[in-house]
């Protein structure tokens, strides 16, 4: 008895060891590696890589363990980077910049890292010299903040801080024909003229000696040309602007107080406008299409095309290259993008039962032989039929079922699929079938052959999505349903597969982040059997009784759920942006001619010996030295008098920002003088904005505006979005008083109304 004992504990042992050893064969016991999956699921990147690495080294012929550790290494790398760009595009440098140092201690040669760190060292610099710009802004130098901008835009064109400053740098700027035309101050001198068919060239000597200004002629100007003026109180470089657009000639500055006269002509264009050359790197659009626009609408002069890198090198006027800037800036934009995310339940109820007693269907008789049955032979004597010597049921038991099956089985998918705009989604959930079709090949022996085919089975779903600039997204949707019902084949084998199929197409408009359901794809099936006795089956309440019932019930739902969430949308532009001046027929770019205001019947130009409406006498043939040394009578004496308009705060914020990003709100004193003083006060809500200025956060804040500023009449103050959830937020202003300094009396102000912000 010990011995048999002894006997099961070894092959129990045996059994135990064989275990062990098949389970380190097909799978792992390391716990270095449960430990580092564990950690890394957890988050605990560093941790988790550090024991994928001891189990490696502790087990480097284990190819499960190689396999798995590196393609974790993969996962991690591709969340830390996920992250870090994250980080980078909404501005926060300093977090973005730990998380690719971070990566490069996990994975030391990663380029993508340190390429991140170079974009974030761009960024900065980029920031700073937009602060700079910013800052020139304020003081006045507008030419000087733009090149400063325009230099960084030319880096980066996606550059937020730029983009935004650069459309306050338009609005604001008024471009002279050149724009490095920088002459003295004797220049803006105001003048009174009184000309009547005098020489071009005594015009041009007198203005020479009034502004300081040299004038060089191109050989081809005829000076003796006689040109009539009149003009009171404007500046000498609005008056040289109408005597040269009047007789077709054009300037080019060759220093602070030199130009050279030509006429404005296409050959003397050029050989004196200066061209510049530009490269310009279309990021988005095929370089195909903007150089199209570019020729269509700039005229461009000469362009040169390179596909490989998508950009285009251009040859024109400044004008013309400043044109296609803003020209490339409002077309080169990202496509669109969409991330869809689906739900689709496919529900099947599958309900049989089989009721009731089954009793021998048949009898049968046998005519000859001897009786095999005693019951039978017993039958044949009590009824006297000689004749008859078998008897027998074809069913020799009777039963009762009360079998109930019940079956559920639901398929669930939820794919989420990123697709750009106008682009088709396809998501297929089901199977492959294969149906085989027979081929023969004639011959001596006849050859079938079997090919099969491959259809798709399961659910089906096209969505087509097209997104609008007000954030919603119109869906072309076309779902189909399909499953196998059976299959059809024929006398040479062929089968032929026999689909049911539901399909639904529809065309629906969704807001970003709602959901819409599409259900109500039903298959509804109930199939009956009955069999019993003949007679009793038709007899209502016995039929139950003497009957065995089949019966199966099978349902079957497709339930959508489709929710589209906006990645990336085309911004709206301003209407700034959209609309701008183009320049002349011949010269695209060129700002129009456009001098200070004139009282009436104080101008008047007329080339070539005419005389215009209101010129002087030939008396007055002259350049008046008295009306240099004496002013004339102000013809705006009667405007000034009148009491001065109150002045207005303007509130500047933008409509739309991201959630956790940082925007700029600008206070100004429109219309007050110089010497008022202001004080209002800035009302936000607290539990969506913040403000950066380092102050409370009660919501409010008191601004001074006036002489006694720093900053003047205007005023900017950065926040930075902190609402959990998309939503509308408003800024306003509040108690806002004025006083002006020089005379110690009270304005009042006109409040703006409130700058709503709709965050996202």
């Amino acid at each position: 008895m010990k011995s048999w004992r002894i006997i099961v504990h070894i092959i129990l042992f045996v059994s135990m060891t064989g275990c062990a050893i098949n389970n380190r064969t097909f799978g792992t016991r390391n716990s270095a590696f449960d430990d580092g999956q564990k950690l890394i699921a957890q988050g605990q990147f560093e941790s988790g890589l550090e024991k994928l690495d001891q189990a490696r080294r502790e087990e480097p012929e284990n190819r499960d363990i190689q396999t798995v550790v590196l393609r974790l290494r993969e996962e991690v790398a591709g969340k830390l980077l996920f992250e870090a760009e994250n980080l980078r595009f909404s501005g926060e440098l300093d977090r973005a910049t730990q998380a690719f140092q971070r990566i490069l201690k996990l994975f030391p040669f990663n380029e993508r890292a340190k390429e991140g760190l170079g974009s974030i060292a761009l960024d900065r610099q980029h920031i700073a010299k937009v602060d700079t710009a910013r800052e020139l802004l304020r003081n006045g130098e507008t030419s000087k903040a733009e090149t400063l901008v325009r230099a960084v835009l030319q880096e980066n064109p996606q550059q937020s801080h730029a983009r935004q400053l650069i459309s306050e740098i338009n609005l604001n700027l008024s471009r002279p024909e050149v724009t490095h035309l920088i002459l003295e101050s004797a220049f803006k001198k105001t003048v009174t003229m009184e000309f009547k068919d005098t020489d071009l060239k005594s015009v041009f000597e007198l203005i020479s000696r009034t502004a300081g200004v040299n004038f060089v002629f191109d050989k081809d100007i005829r000076q003796d040309t006689k040109i009539s003026i009149f003009v009171r109180n404007n500046t000498i470089e609005d008056i040289l602007k109408l005597i040269l657009t009047t007789n077709q000639m054009a300037f080019k500055v060759l220093n602070n107080n030199s130009l050279l006269i030509y006429p404005n002509t296409p050959a003397k264009q050029k050989d004196y406008q200066e061209l510049v050359v530009r490269s310009f790197q279309i990021a988005h659009t095929d370089v195909k299409q903007m150089v199209a626009m570019v020729r269509g609408i700039v005229k461009a002069k000469d362009i040169y095309v390179n596909e490989q890198l998508n950009l285009f090198i251009m040859r024109d006027t400044l004008e013309a290259i400043r044109l296609t800037e803003r020209l490339i800036s409002l077309n080169d934009y990202a496509e669109p993008e969409v991330m869809l995310e689906v739900t689709i339940l496919d529900v099947t109820r599958t309900n049989s039962f089989l009721l009731g007693p089954t009793f021998p269907q048949a009898a049968y008789f046998n005519w000859a032989g001897a009786a095999t049955a005693a019951p039978a032979a017993a039958l044949i004597s009590q009824f006297g039929f000689e004749g008859l010597k078998s008897f027998g049921m074809a069913t020799s038991q009777a039963k009762i079922d009360f079998l109930q099956n019940f079956s559920a089985g639901d398929i669930l998918a939820n794919p989420r699929i990123r697709v750009n705009n106008k682009e088709k989604a396809k998501i297929h959930v089901g199977t492959k079938e294969p149906f085989f079709t027979a081929n023969v090949q004639a011959g001596v022996s006849a050859v079938v052959t079997s090919t099969p085919t491959f259809i798709d089975l399961g659910v089906k779903l096209d969505v087509e999505p097209r997104i609008g600039l007000n954030d919603d997204v119109t869906l072309k949707v076309t779902l189909e349903v399909s499953s196998l019902l059976g299959t059809i084949s024929n006398d040479k084998g062929a089968t032929a597969p026999r689909v049911g199929t539901r399909n639904a197409e529809t065309l629906l408009t969704l807001k970003d982040g709602e959901t819409q359901v599409i259900a109500g794809l039903l298959d509804n099936r109930e199939r009956k059997a009955a069999q019993g006795l003949a007679g009793l089956i038709n007899i209502p309440g016995l039929d139950r009784l003497t009957s065995n019932q089949n019966i199966e019930r099978t349902k079957n739902e497709v339930i959508l759920l489709i929710t589209p969430r906006i990645i990336r949308n085309i911004p709206r532009p301003t209407n700034s942006e959209s609309e701008y001046h183009y320049g002349t027929a011949s010269e695209a770019g060129k700002l129009p001619v456009a001098i200070k205001k004139t009282a009436a019947q104080s101008l008047s130009v007329a080339p070539s010996g005419g005389s215009g409406r209101g010129a002087a006498p030939a008396a007055m043939d002259a350049f008046s030295a008295a009306e240099l040394q004496e002013p004339t009578p102000n013809p705006f004496a009667n405007v000034a008098s009148s009491p001065p308009s109150s002045p207005a705060l303007t509130l500047q914020a933008p409509t739309n920002v991201g959630l956790g990003k940082e925007f700029s709100v600008n206070v100004r004193l429109v219309g007050a003088k110089a010497t008022v003083n202001s004080d209002l006060q800035l009302t936000y809500e607290s539990s969506s904005l913040e403000a950066l200025d380092g102050g409370d956060k009660s919501g409010t804040r008191t601004i001074k505006l006036g002489k006694d500023q720093a900053s003047g009449l205007a005023a900017q103050i950065r926040f930075k979005v902190i609402a959990a959830n998309p939503g509308t937020t408003e800024i306003n202003i509040q108690n806002a008083t004025a006083e002006d300094m020089e005379n110690n009396q009270a304005a009042e102000v006109t409040l703006p109304p409130p700058a709503s912000i709709n965050i996202k």
